[in-house]
């Protein structure tokens, strides 16, 4: 059953450009050499205005890319932790000004790294104050932001679960005073967070997630541990070379992002496919609910994608911030060029990204996987953004 039926962009008050746009957006990437495969679905006021899978899951041997056909959406899977943690909220089983030392004692008495002016750790000092779940939330406590510390940057053994990770990230360097600044913690603090929903639940995060998020909007393709039929839909993972010429990166035949599979990191290890990612970004465009199915409060989605830092905080700018789990853009085409005022949302580092836009009731799903473009950057964000917002 399709749930988000089908409809002209006319029909919602679009420009019925936007099919060409995006096509053809989609069509010069793959022509250009910069990807091999994109799936892409547009959903605007409860309606598809655009759905289309261009390129091979399998480019070796020409095995078109279809909307079944498995991605690593490395972190895209925060916004996901974000949302186990802020329905613990809900629940009364945490609060997000409590110190994560509360439910991680590893994390109650950390040291802040100091630098000399060559960016050289020169010493430490204790934390001024304890990191709190919401400074995890908002990549604004410091821990996995200082550089060359061996405790946050030394890989993951195999046979670990996140709890077994907690004493490194606690004898782990901040990288700055709590609150003081903002820097992206692409590991530990979202695998910090997946723990904390460990310890208030009694369950495993990725029970956790399946429980109350993958099996209530009916992602059946989303999870932390592809089954050997779901590993077969799974689409390669290439190598963009300086060239623009796409390598096979045979590694990732079975693998997701970072560590071993009993590893399920709440910053990287989630699979999805685009039906099954676009249903969770339409969940959050639409106040925390899809699929007639409530997955949070309206004002716990709202105050997700409210600026949590003062502005103008290190790290942030008068036109970007971040919310909780997601990144929130504050002025129209500032540092992220073509997202508007109010909308919100996050890339992973192999080519996913979505936004949503709630004042225009639209949500984007846009899905790759590669590695080592140019920019990858400039193809997961900025082309899919201008296809889309130039032709509305």
């Amino acid at each position: 059953m399709e749930l988000f039926p089908y409809a002209s962009p006319s029909e919602v008050g679009l420009s019925d450009r936007l099919t060409a746009g995006i096509d053809k957006m989609a069509e010069d990437d793959i022509a250009a050499g910069e990807i091999v495969c994109a799936a892409i679905q547009v959903i605007c006021k409860d309606k598809t205005v655009y759905k289309k899978c261009h390129g091979y899951a399998d480019l070796e041997n020409k095995i078109p890319l279809e909307e079944n056909h498995i991605f690593r959406m490395a972190s895209m899977t925060k916004p996901i932790t974000a949302v186990c943690v802020l329905r613990e909220m809900e629940e009364g089983r945490l609060n997000l000004d409590d110190p994560a030392g509360k439910y991680v004692p590893e994390l109650m008495d950390m040291e802040v790294a100091e630098f000399d002016g060559e960016n050289k750790r020169t010493g430490t000092h204790p934390a001024p104050r304890p990191i709190t779940i919401r400074d995890l939330l908002s990549h604004s406590s410091g821990i996995g932001s200082s550089e060359g510390d061996d405790n946050c940057n030394g890989g993951v053994p195999n046979g670990y679960v996140l709890g077994d990770k907690m004493k490194d990230w606690g004898a782990s360097y901040l990288g700055f005073d709590p609150g003081t600044q903002a820097y992206y913690s692409w590991l530990v603090g979202f695998d910090v967070l997946a723990h904390i929903v460990e310890v208030t639940s009694g369950m495993t995060y990725a029970e956790y997630a399946q429980k109350y998020i993958f099996d209530p909007l009916d992602m059946k393709d989303t999870g932390f541990a592809p089954t050997e039929e779901q590993w077969e839909r799974a689409v390669n993972m290439y190598m963009i070379t300086a060239e623009k010429k796409s390598e096979l990166l045979a590694q990732y035949k079975r693998m997701i992002c970072t560590g071993p599979a009993s590893y399920h990191s709440g910053a990287a290890n989630v699979v999805s496919t685009l039906p099954d990612y676009s249903r969770f970004a339409h969940m959050l465009c639409n106040d925390g609910i899809s699929c007639g199915v409530r997955i949070l409060k309206a004002e716990t989605v709202q105050e997700m994608r409210k600026p949590q830092l003062p502005l103008n905080l290190p790290g942030t700018d008068e036109s970007h911030s971040w919310g909780l789990g997601v990144q929130v853009v504050m002025q129209d085409k500032g540092h992220l060029k073509y997202r508007l005022a109010g909308t919100f949302g996050w890339s992973g580092a192999f080519g996913t990204h979505f936004w949503c836009d709630p004042a225009r009731q639209l949500s984007v799903v846009y899905c790759t996987n590669m590695l080592g473009g140019p920019d990858s950057d400039e193809v997961t964000r900025r082309h899919i953004e201008k296809a889309v917002l130039e032709n509305m």
